[in-house]
């Protein structure tokens, strides 16, 4: 799953609680970083992208607060900072059944001497549900030929697998820029971002 943690309006407080924050997830649970925004002041992030099998987050989605003094602006009366944690499950792992695979067998449209000109030996190997195919002329052997095909449409479809969870972290990364202000998931306390039991 992806998690996404984000400060909103990327005041300097709440990337300050971000940064607290991710110290307080990584004592208690199993992730790795994605990508992290960093915030103009030292020591915070706007933002913060997660991906973990650690279903313990899942409890996490919600609008946390922070109560503390602003460290960057001593009379400022504003104490409750909030920032927000989303959780996304992430694309299933895709599985391709290979007796799906559709092959067709036709003529190498190059030069390469008469065998190659008269036989069918080119493969054309086409995975249907995704609109993916590979070709190869390579060989003057169509079994060949079909074995490297095949072996083309995979590596084309693992690279579309891999454009796609791209663009689904860009997706959530941007989205989870809104915060939904209200009952807080947990409350932290001061600067030693202490956790408030209730």
């Amino acid at each position: 799953m992806l998690v996404s943690i984000s400060s909103g309006n990327s005041v300097e407080e709440v990337c300050r609680a971000l940064f607290y924050f991710l110290d307080w997830l990584e004592d208690r649970y199993t992730f790795e970083i994605v990508k992290l925004e960093y915030a103009r002041c030292e020591d915070g992030y706007k933002s913060i992208l997660l991906e973990s099998s650690d279903e313990g987050l899942l409890a996490l989605e919600g609008t946390y607060l922070w109560r503390c003094q602003s460290p960057f602006r001593p009379k400022h009366k504003r104490k409750n900072w909030y920032f927000s944690l989303n959780i996304v499950e992430s694309q299933k792992q895709l599985i391709v059944d290979t007796k799906n695979v559709i092959y067709q067998t036709m003529k190498s449209p190059k030069k390469g001497g008469q065998h190659v000109n008269t036989t069918c030996s080119g493969v054309r190997a086409i995975y249907e549900p995704l609109g993916v195919e590979a070709i190869s002329y390579d060989e003057r052997s169509q079994h060949l030929n079909k074995k490297i095909a095949l072996e083309r449409l995979m590596q084309k479809i693992e690279l579309k697998e891999q454009e796609n969870i791209s663009a689904l972290k860009t997706k959530y990364w941007k989205e989870g820029k809104q915060i939904e202000r209200g009952k807080s998931i947990k409350v932290f306390e001061g600067e030693d971002f202490k956790e408030v039991l209730t």
